[in-house]
């Protein structure tokens, strides 16, 4: 039998970024994977130990392998099932040219192991230096080398990271790809224009943007809770949603220059053969829906109000 140890949040790493991987540890180990990142089972054992004596996950807060929480279920599927939709909004634009891909806070990431980009791409990597330390440290213990170059840079996104950035190499006259996976929800509406105004700013045409969008602010009446974990991830998630833009993704993004698609995370799930948890369902009054949104900068836009920074996760 194998002896696990009491999960410990690392110094500065937060909860989701961990469950986030733990999502995809657990999907990787599925023979109808969506995708595997080998990686994401080392950060989990590093905090939470190895697997149990049947081969699963350990637990690590709400995350469980046993299928015994709805709410898991449900975040599992949500950060499952938007990670092929990024990783090919990753590889299409690197297909089209980005040479430079953005990860703005990149969590436990490792789309420059994982995914198939060309020589030549860099991969910025833009989180605090407690994940960097911590991620690094458990990516040093890997077999696994990085087949492109990877740059973490240290910032904090409540300020202006964009200085940071270009210190490390960033080049705004090339073409990047930008990645926002689950930043949104974190920042309100004028945080969210911010933002977008920032990298448009910087981005050369025919850079891609990406990032999912809430219809609307989530709430703690319709996430299934099934013990204390449940119910402090779950207040914790809904506490944090600070609603995102105002405008809808289209309209959000044209009015900056960018050409957008959009796609429900109901229908990703459908593409994928999954079934639909709870807090998706479609059919519920009002339901609460994830749209997963890509776009290509056509025209540059006005600058960004200088007086004005990012503050949000």
């Amino acid at each position: 039998m194998t002896t696990q140890r009491p999960a410990s949040l690392p110094e500065g790493v937060g909860s989701t970024a961990l469950i986030t991987a733990y999502a995809r540890a657990q999907e990787s180990r599925r023979s109808d994977a969506l995708f595997t990142d080998p990686q994401a089972a080392l950060f989990i054992a590093a905090v939470a130990g190895a697997d149990d004596a049947e081969g699963r996950l350990p637990r690590l807060g709400p995350a469980r392998d046993d299928g015994s929480s709805a709410l898991w279920i449900g975040l599992y599927a949500y950060f499952a099932g938007r990670t092929p939709f990024y990783d090919q909004y990753v590889e299409q634009a690197a297909a089209a040219g980005c040479r430079q891909l953005v990860l703005l806070g990149a969590g436990l990431d490792t789309r420059a192991w994982r995914l198939p980009l060309p020589s030549g791409t860099t991969v910025y990597e833009l989180d605090t230096q407690q994940v960097h330390d911590f991620k690094n440290d458990v990516l040093a213990r890997s077999a696994l080398t990085c087949p492109v170059e990877r740059v973490p840079v240290a910032v904090d996104l409540r300020v202006n990271w964009l200085e940071p950035l270009r210190a490390a190499g960033f080049d705004e006259d090339r073409p990047t790809a930008w990645l926002a996976e689950g930043l949104l929800m974190y920042l309100d509406s004028t945080q969210s224009d911010a933002l977008l105004d920032l990298i448009t700013s910087v981005s050369a045409p025919g850079s891609r943007f990406a990032a999912e969008y809430f219809n609307r602010r989530s709430r703690l009446s319709e996430v299934p809770i099934s013990d204390p974990a449940d119910q402090a991830v779950a207040e914790l998630f809904v506490n944090s949603d600070q609603g995102g833009p105002d405008a809808a993704p289209e309209k959000w993004l044209a009015s900056r220059g960018w050409q957008a698609r959009v796609r429900d995370l109901v229908d990703e799930f459908a593409v994928q053969g999954r079934p639909v948890p709870y807090m998706f369902e479609p059919a519920k009054p009002d339901p609460f829906r994830v749209l997963l949104t890509s776009a290509v900068l056509e025209t540059l836009s006005v600058p960004p109000d200088p007086g004005v920074l990012l503050a949000g996760t």
